[in-house]
């Protein structure tokens, strides 16, 4: 039993929570908008990997697929122990090479994963991409997009859609990274860990800590920004002291 007022304090917010999700039910919009973008954009047909970071989620999720889709399976793909076709109302377990498999067929289009997907799987074969939830790490974006964006992949362009809450804690994340995240990636070629501090800091409210954090991120290469000075003019035929190999390697071996 909680004793002090802080543990009351969340307790109570635990209820209203719980309070919510009972009154909301089945009823969720995001997966509304699954359905719609499946069902009425096409994606069911040109294949779709839809995610989340919580295996609880895929299985509602995929669950409620297969009642929506009964003439087509449904696949669940949470790692070595979690994977499963589902058809209709029944559910029987699937190695990781039979999905794999028949998502290569084009047997398989809708596949509900967590992030045990988001590598080592060859799935170009799908052509859109459902994040249902944005992950903690950033860079799981990008090993997520890498499972259908790859060499063998058919379609033109890919589609991506990210689903999140409005006002929820993905949502500022997600508000304050979106001016950046494609500048990061074009100077690093991926989104770094460290950006992972910014889900901590904005879920624990401290939004201008988020922000701080995200301003630190180079707007250029630290190697260009290193060697980005021009060089003094040199006569270098004058020059008085000339390095032997390991003069270079004492040199080069000197941090920044």
């Amino acid at each position: 039993m909680f004793s002090d007022v802080g543990g009351a304090e969340a307790l109570a917010k635990l209820d209203s929570a719980i309070a919510k999700m009972e009154a909301a039910g089945d009823d969720d919009p995001k997966f509304r908008l699954v359905l719609n973008y499946l069902r009425h954009e096409g994606w069911a047909d040109r294949g779709c990997i839809l995610f989340s970071q919580y295996l609880d989620t895929v299985l509602w999720l995929a669950g409620h697929l297969a009642q929506a889709f009964p003439e087509a399976p449904v696949g669940i793909y949470g790692g070595q122990g979690d994977s499963y076709l589902l058809e209709g109302d029944r559910r029987r377990g699937a190695a990781r090479e039979d999905i794999q498999s028949r998502v290569k067929d084009r047997s398989l289009r809708v596949l509900v994963a967590t992030d045990a997907a988001s590598e080592g799987l060859n799935l170009q074969r799908l052509e859109t991409l459902i994040n249902v939830d944005l992950p903690w790490n950033p860079a799981r974006l990008e090993q997520r997009k890498g499972r259908i964006d790859r060499i063998g992949q058919l379609a033109a362009a890919i589609d991506i859609l990210n689903l999140r809450y409005r006002n929820s804690v993905e949502d500022q994340v997600h508000s304050a990274l979106s001016s950046r995240l494609q500048q990061i990636r074009s100077i690093f070629g991926t989104i770094p860990d460290t950006l992972e501090d910014v889900w901590v800091a904005t879920a624990l409210g401290e939004v201008e800590e988020a922000r701080r954090r995200i301003s630190e991120v180079p707007s250029r290469h630290p190697f260009d920004l290193r060697y980005a000075q021009d060089l003094p003019e040199t006569a270098w035929e004058r020059c008085a002291e000339v390095l032997d190999r390991y003069d270079v390697l004492r040199v080069m071996k000197q941090p920044w």
